[in-house]
Formats: structure tokens, C-alpha cells, sequence
């Protein structure tokens, strides 16, 4: 099972403020750099994930060192888990050193450094890597005493050079190698900007035209005036990250209760299905446990034929619950698989109702509800009558189990060219806060422990009554029963329109 995506809020915020080879994952083709440290700790902490994320990338990584710091920069990629070696022999890590990269003629060449940089990219896509990650000690990289202006004028046509190139370059300054004029340079001419295990926007870059000295007054304001807006725009953006976090949150708890909800819902389900199940098995299996210890108790005399008739009806009976159960159970696949078959015919909802009213007259008697019918005439139309049968058999007991005794009344209508049955009882009734989660899977108003049930019956209803194109309402108060109102077109609805199955 696939590890679960963290919310886009959430990886935002993971990658602009954590680790640093997390933040270092926002850096990509086209991006100019400068790591400043002080202490080797940081440089190794940008140095390998910067290195790593470019081989995974299938870039080739350049790497430009003195005569002697290839091996030491090679062993520290290795110990930090970079496969050296392997990068080395397939020509994706390349280590230069500065004679064989930038100062083949002995001197700092700004303008050769940049030609250079472009033939290691065009080889390197000609060799089928995606693209160039360069990086290197600058105070190896420029020999001894460059000046500031050719540093300066350097950095500067990078800059010109990687945006919408398949490029990136990190230069690395130590501190203490440079003269803080240097270091202030490099700052202003550096987009983004490591310090220590962070990786920041610079508000101190300054553009080319800028560097050069070729900016008008005009320009400089501008300039000014969209590094203020950055500032606020980054407060701004912080304080929705927040406001988005917290909303997150909100929906986790949410989607938590939710979870917490359906899992309650699942457990006190199994708990009744359980229940139910075993309540047909059990007098079933003791009917006919006593019906064999007679048999084998009568010493090869036949057993009584009334006695075998009432073990048979008993067992009969049983086996009906029994089946309604699993019934039951089986309309729930069917309904979650989208598998409800329905079998369209013109039938009449009243002979409907006063069958399933005759095959509950025994267990009306015995809940001592009296079943009233008011239904004046036919009222035919294109039904499955299985499920119509279902609808109402559904429905009616219910209105028996939550009675209380007292009448049961059905009334069957056309209204507006639209069968309506109506089923209300007079028993204990429904609070507002259940009446729509009681049209829910394994879902109920009242605890499972004083009335039997999957929990299952409304659910179904409500998808048959969907699947015929129809609608179901409850209205209800505590104590004053319950009217559960059923709305059917008369003819087959369209396929759009049918709803499950």
C-alpha cells in the first residue's frame, strides 16, 4: 500500500523551512547559488544532498577542485552515501581542477569561464544527461588574487547565462578565505543564497544591469520598491501558510471523527450481525437436536408426525430470518458494487402494499399494531417488483419494530402523475439529528441492544428508492412517531437518472 501523500500545504511548508537537503529540492535548471559558511559542517550538509538531487535528476555533476582535494571531496561524498565510484565510471560526477577547467591560460578569464561553462552543458546533454550541476570552491576555481571586479563581473554573466539554461551553478565561499568586500559582492550578485542550513531568498540580489553600473536612477527605485514588496509578500505568504495549516488541521479533525465515526459504526454492526445471525441458528439447531435425541430416544418407533410438522415449521421459520439476513447483507455488496439488477414491469403499487400487509399480519398481532391501509384505487406504473416489495416490506417493519404497539398506518396516492406511499407509525419517533444518518449504512437511532436489526434496512430502501428514480423523506419527533414518505415516477426513468445499479 502506497505510503500516504502529504497535503501540498504541508510539503510547501516542509520544503521552504526544513532541512536543509529538503529546502535544497526548491532549487532547479537555471538557479545561481552561493553557499557562505564558516564551519566545514555546513558545507558538507548543503555539499551532498546539492550533488545527490543532481544525480538522481540525471544531471552531470561537475565538481571543480585544486590539484589536491579531489580524493578528500570523493571520500566525503562516499561516507555521506553518494556512490562515487559508480557516478565517476558513467561520467555523471566529474571532478576538474581549476587548470582544466577555467584557467587554462594561467589568468582569471571572466568571458572564458562563461564559454567554458556552455561547452561542458552542450557535451553533457550530448552524452544523454538531463543537464549541468556545477559547484566548486571559488577561491580554488579563481586563483590566486582575483580581482573584485572581474569576481564580480563573473557572477554577474551567470547570472546572464543560466536562467532558461539546463544549468545550475552553487559557488562555494568560505568565509574566511575572502575579505568581507568580497563576501558583500557575492552577496549582491547571488539570487538565492545557503547560510548555514538555510537556504534563503536574497532580498540583497541586485541585477546585471545593476551590478554593472548601467541602471538608471529610475530602475534603482524600482528595484528598491520590489524588494519591499518581497518583504511583505513573504509576511503575507507566511501568515496564509498558517491560515491554510490551520484550516488543514480542521479537515484532519474532521476526517479523524469521521474515520473514528465509520469505525464505531463497523464494530457495533459486527457486534449486531453477530447477534442477529445466531438468533435464527440457535433455536433452529435446538429444534433439531430435540427432534433427533426423539428419534433416536423412541427405539426405532417412529416419531409423531405432528411433532416432526412443528419442528419443520419451526425450523422453516428460522430459516426465513435467516435468509432476510443475508438477503440483506448481500443487496449491501451489491449496492456498493454498483450491481443492483432491476427488472422493469407495470405492476400496481396498492397490490403491492396489501400483499406484504397480509404475509405481516402475524407479526402485527403480535407486536399488537394494527396495520390501517387507506388506498382508493389502483395506481399502476414501471417498477422492479421485487424491490417494490422490498420498499414497503422495509418500511412497514420498521414502523412494527418502533411502534409501540399503537397503529400503523399506509397510504398509497398518485400525486401530480407520481406514486406516493406513505408508511407513519405512532411509537417512539426520531430526533432531528438522526433523521438523515439513519438512511446510513449500518447506521440507527436508537442502540442495538433493544431492537434486532442489521441497521441496514433504511440504507437499502433509500438506494432502491434512488435507483427507481424516486426520492424518500422521514418526518419525526421524539416521542410522536415517525412518517416516512415515498415519491415514484410512474415510468422507467432514464439511465442518467436511475441512480445505483
Amino acid at each position: 500500500m502506497p505510503a500516504p501523500t502529504a497535503p501540498p500545504v504541508l510539503l510547501e511548508a516542509g520544503a521552504a523551512v526544513g532541512e536543509t537537503a529538503r529546502q535544497l529540492t526548491r532549487l532547479g535548471r537555471g538557479d545561481h547559488v552561493c553557499l557562505v559558511y564558516e564551519r566545514p559542517e555546513e558545507h558538507v550538509a548543503a555539499l551532498v544532498p546539492y550533488i545527490r538531487q543532481g544525480l538522481e535528476r540525471g544531471e552531470r555533476c561537475v565538481y571543480v577542485v585544486d590539484e589536491h582535494g579531489v580524493g578528500e571531496v570523493a571520500a566525503t561524498l562516499r561516507a555521506h552515501g553518494v556512490e562515487t565510484e559508480r557516478a565517476r565510471a558513467r561520467g555523471a560526477l566529474v571532478f576538474l581542477s581549476q587548470r582544466e577547467a577555467f584557467l587554462r591560460g594561467g589568468r582569471f578569464e571572466p568571458d572564458e569561464m562563461i564559454a567554458y561553462f556552455r561547452r561542458v552543458e552542450q557535451e553533457s546533454l550530448a552524452a544523454g544527461f538531463t543537464g549541468v550541476c556545477a559547484t566548486g570552491e571559488m577561491s580554488w576555481a579563481l586563483g590566486p588574487e582575483p580581482s573584485r571586479e572581474e569576481l564580480l563581473r563573473y557572477e554577474t554573466l551567470l547570472n546572464c547565462y543560466l536562467p532558461g539554461s539546463r544549468a545550475m551553478a552553487n559557488c562555494q565561499y568560505h568565509r574566511s578565505r575572502f575579505s568581507p568586500e568580497v563576501i558583500r559582492d557575492v552577496l549582491r550578485a547571488h539570487p538565492r543564497v545557503i547560510l548555514g542550513d538555510e537556504v534563503h531568498e536574497n532580498l540583497f540580489y541586485e541585477t546585471p544591469e545593476m551590478l554593472l553600473g548601467e541602471e538608471s536612477a529610475a530602475r534603482r527605485v524600482e528595484w528598491m520598491v520590489r524588494q519591499l514588496k518581497r518583504v511583505r509578500e513573504a509576511e503575507r505568504k507566511l501568515v496564509m501558510m498558517g491560515m491554510r495549516l490551520s484550516e488543514q488541521a480542521e479537515e484532519n479533525g474532521r476526517l479523524y471523527q469521521e474515520a473514528r465515526e465509520a469505525v464505531r459504526a463497523r464494530d457495533e454492526f459486527l457486534s449486531v450481525a453477530s447477534h442477529e445471525l445466531k438468533t435464527p441458528l440457535t433455536p433452529l439447531r435446538l429444534k433439531l437436536q430435540g427432534l433427533k435425541r426423539e428419534a433416536e430416544g423412541n427405539e426405532g418407533e417412529l416419531v409423531p408426525r405432528e411433532r416432526v410438522v412443528r419442528a419443520a415449521q419451526g425450523a422453516e421459520q428460522q430459516l426465513r430470518k435467516l435468509a432476510v439476513l443475508v438477503d440483506a447483507l448481500l443487496d449491501v455488496s451489491r449496492l456498493t458494487q454498483g450491481k443492483l439488477a432491476l427488472t422493469w414491469e407495470e405492476l400496481d403499487v396498492t397490490e403491492v402494499v396489501w400483499e406484504v400487509v397480509e404475509r405481516f399480519e402475524q407479526q402485527a398481532e403480535k407486536a399488537g399494531s394494527e396495520v390501517e391501509v387507506v388506498a382508493e384505487r389502483e395506481v399502476v406504473g414501471r417498477w422492479d417488483r421485487l424491490r417494490l416489495e422490498q420498499v414497503v416490506t422495509n418500511l412497514l417493519s420498521n414502523a412494527l419494530k418502533y411502534g409501540a404497539g399503537r397503529p400503523v398506518h399506509v397510504t398509497v396516492a398518485e400525486e401530480r402523475g407520481r406514486a406516493v406511499l406513505v408508511v407513519r407509525d405512532e411509537g417512539i419517533g426520531i430526533g432531528p439529528e438522526h433523521q438523515q444518518r439513519i438512511f446510513g449504512k449500518f447506521e440507527r437511532a436508537v442502540s442495538g441492544r433493544h431492537y434486532g436489526g442489521l441497521g441496514l434496512g433504511l440504507y437499502i430502501t433509500r438506494q432502491i428508492v434512488q435507483a427507481l428514480g424516486g426520492s424518500i423523506e422521514v418526518e419525526s419527533e421524539p416521542g410522536r412517531g415517525a412518517t416516512f414518505r415515498v415519491v415514484l415516477p410512474r415510468t422507467t426513468p432514464s439511465p442518467l437518472g436511475r441512480g445505483p445499479g
